[in-house]
């Protein structure tokens, strides 16, 4: 935590404690949930979030399999603490406002349909460095399902190109292995030849993807405005972020039938039940399919 934020949490714990008449246990816990938070906001301070952020943060958590009253505690203690930002007039809007809490029911992950796909990953300008390495990040996480947090710390030495796979490193430190397409090779390739090495200049870095200034590691909050603004300038009308690119592997492989097990081997999910929220997307495919289709659908 930068300083500002640790202050702005310290004052809402004793808010909690003297004002609200919260028992310790449970401003632990509020202070629990916010470090969460604040570690996967990485760079994004706590007083400059918006709604696309909590948002992604509650998938993140159903991805790591947390019950929805977890999830919604979490939510909770975020809508609390940003209510009382606006109640002390450091913030003026609370944005918590309109996400809606986790039900028991499963919750489906937004994820782009092909054709938007495309059009993210043909955005960048493939005639300049930066071009390059942005097409070959957005190629890497459509083609793996990576985390962000996996690409950003993807090295140099854990790729394969000429055998097509990529040696990734996840949660808990766990290795997998996992394929790559044609196309991710060839754009990997090009940046690596053509563009890397301009944006390196004389220095080194074990990192694949690097920075223009200084060839620094990428941070993950870099790549989500990176993919934002990709999203904006070729006019996809919906929330875009790093994590609906995973989300749109796992469910196009799934609804061009891979199977399940592959599916989680490649993900690197430590439990089934947790790639099983797949195949609730790909049924309710189906039924708007059949809804739309059929004639007494």
């Amino acid at each position: 935590m930068t300083l500002d934020d640790n202050s702005l949490v310290s004052s809402f714990i004793s808010y909690l404690l003297a004002e609200k008449g919260l028992s310790v246990n449970t401003a632990k816990s509020y202070r629990r949930d916010l470090r969460a938070f604040n570690n996967f906001l990485d760079e994004v301070p706590l007083r400059e979030v918006e709604p696309p952020h909590i948002e992604a943060f509650l998938s993140y958590l159903m991805e790591k399999g947390l019950s929805p009253v977890s999830s919604r505690r979490a939510l909770s203690c975020l809508r609390h603490f940003y209510r009382y930002l606006v109640l002390k007039g450091i913030l003026e809007e609370c944005p918590t406002t309109n996400i809606e809490s986790p039900k028991h029911w499963v919750h489906l992950p937004s994820y782009l349909t092909p054709a938007e796909v495309d059009k993210l990953l043909n955005a960048p300008d493939v005639s300049q460095p930066l071009g390059l390495r942005d097409k070959s990040m957005l190629e890497m996480m459509y083609a793996t399902g990576m985390r962000v947090s996996e690409l950003c710390n993807l090295r140099t030495a854990s790729l394969n190109l000429p055998e097509r796979f990529v040696r990734c490193t996840g949660k808990g430190a766990k290795q997998r292995l996992i394929p790559i397409g044609a196309e991710a090779v060839k754009w990997t390739a090009e940046y690596l030849k053509r563009g890397r090495r301009l944006l390196l200049k004389e220095r080194t870095s074990p990192f694949v993807y690097v920075a223009q200034k200084r060839g620094k590691q990428l941070s993950r909050q870099f790549v989500w405005e990176m993919i934002r603004r990709y999203a904006a300038e070729c006019g996809l009308d919906k929330r875009v972020y790093p994590h609906i690119l995973r989300h749109s592997f796992a469910t196009h492989l799934l609804q061009n039938d891979a199977d399940l097990l592959s599916i989680k081997m490649m993900l690197g999910h430590s439990d089934l039940s947790t790639t099983q929220i797949y195949t609730h997307v790909a049924k309710e495919r189906l039924k708007s399919l059949h809804e739309k289709l059929h004639p007494r659908g």
